[in-house]
């Protein structure tokens, strides 16, 4: 079976990807898209209603009778050749090499099936179709005068017309080849950053598996400092009196419900901030004050007002709110860095917190211009969904806006 060629593309795995010369494909390999096929059904059509005419005006003069029939019948072998074309492109041209010469009706026939050859075959077998119909092509006119055209007119429009086809085929071509290289860059890129928000992902995760270790840590040794406590009471001569009991029972089973708490948000969110390892203390709702204050200290300009309550919030809830404040600042000291950021926390709505960031977009910057989701946002959207939230951003009215909502309570 013959088949038509395509490129060969492989990327850094050594895949199929990257343009790297020529492979043999399975012409069956791909059908049809449907604008193949209406302009297939256009072309075809055409080609098929120039026969038609031909036919209809019956036989030209310099055509012998005896030789009539058998032009009609090659004119409508190519026209009905030229459907597969497309899949089989060099080889329908070699089959319409005769009927292109010998056939007034489905002369038009030939030069379209190099042009189609030039387009989805090997530049070189087209080329060298196009001279086989020419060299074929050329001793018709000996055999059967076209009326008012001299040989040598005859002999300069063939080559020409085929010349034509095959560089129209061949722009073709380059325009596919391009359509597809673009593509294939534009899926390698959307797999590279597939792969960095995977990484991105990952390594919150890491961060809060830490996190979320060491204060599940904490929780296990206090209820191991109170229930040793209790035990070494218990068997001195100094027995715990029964409300001392009581006490130290209600600290061991709130430290037993906050450890298993925690251990929940280590399976659920697996990610944590690095100065956790530097054993610094970790953000809460009421140090928002102190980060406004440090941003000011720097330049920016920051409205900041907290209409909610601290108390009833779970620690990763405030933690959240804190890193998200912090970093939309962030990002609004590098993009917008003298634009005004106005900063809201408050109940928002139901047993919901709500946290509203925005600033003003520079003079002169477009969206396109602004950061797409870099690993900043990227991160913090994973750490929000993971604690029960949403967040979006993005540019409203010319004001880049960054908006997460927060469960109060434990899902």
């Amino acid at each position: 079976m013959v088949a038509s060629y395509d490129r060969q593309v492989t990327d850094d795995a050594g895949r199929a990807t990257a343009p790297a010369g020529w492979r043999r494909v399975s012409p069956f390999a791909r059908p049809r898209t449907p604008g193949e096929w209406v302009s297939d059904g256009l072309v075809n059509g055409l080609l098929t209603l120039s026969w038609l005419a031909s036919v209809a005006g019956g036989r030209p003069d310099q055509i012998p009778a005896w030789f009539w029939p058998l032009d009609v019948a090659l004119g409508g072998f190519a026209c009905l050749a030229l459907w597969w074309a497309r899949r089989f492109p060099v080889t329908v041209a070699l089959l319409l090499v005769v009927p292109a010469a010998l056939s007034l009706s489905g002369g038009l026939a030939g030069p379209f099936a190099v042009y189609r050859a030039a387009q989805l075959g090997r530049p070189r077998a087209a080329v060298a179709v196009a001279v086989l119909h020419v060299a074929t092509g050329l001793p018709y006119h000996h055999l059967f005068p076209l009326p008012g055209m001299s040989w040598l007119v005859y002999a300069v429009v063939i080559p020409l017309l085929y010349a034509l086809a095959v560089t129209l085929g061949l722009l073709g071509r380059s325009r596919r080849l391009v359509i597809e290289g673009l593509r294939e860059a534009a899926a390698r890129d959307r797999e590279r950053y597939e792969a960095q928000l995977t990484a991105t992902r990952h390594e919150e995760r890491e961060r809060i598996a830490r996190e979320m270790h060491d204060v599940l840590a904490h929780r296990i040794s206090l209820l191991s400092v109170h229930a040793g406590a209790l035990e070494f009471r218990a068997g001195s001569p100094a027995a715990p009196s029964t409300a001392e009991v009581r006490d130290a029972a209600r600290v061991i089973r709130e430290n037993a419900h906050l450890a298993v708490e925690d251990l929940r948000e280590l399976l659920l969110l697996l990610r944590a901030e690095d100065d956790l390892a530097t054993g610094r203390p970790q953000p809460r709702l009421d140090d928002l004050g102190r980060l406004a204050a440090e941003a000011a200290e720097a330049g920016q300009q920051v409205d900041l007002v907290v209409d909610v309550s601290a108390a009833g919030l779970r620690e990763t809830t405030e933690r959240t709110v804190y890193r998200v404040v912090q970093e939309s600042l962030t990002n609004a000291r590098k993009h917008a860095p003298r634009a005004p950021v106005r900063v809201r926390v408050s109940g928002g709505e139901g047993a919901r917190v709500r946290v509203e960031v925005e600033n003003a977009v520079p003079v002169g910057v477009t969206d396109a211009d602004l950061p797409r989701g870099g690993n900043g946002l990227v991160g913090l959207a994973e750490r929000v969904r993971l604690d029960g939230g949403t967040l979006v951003h993005g540019v409203d009215g010319g004001r880049f806006r960054v908006r997460a909502d927060l469960p109060r309570a434990a899902r």
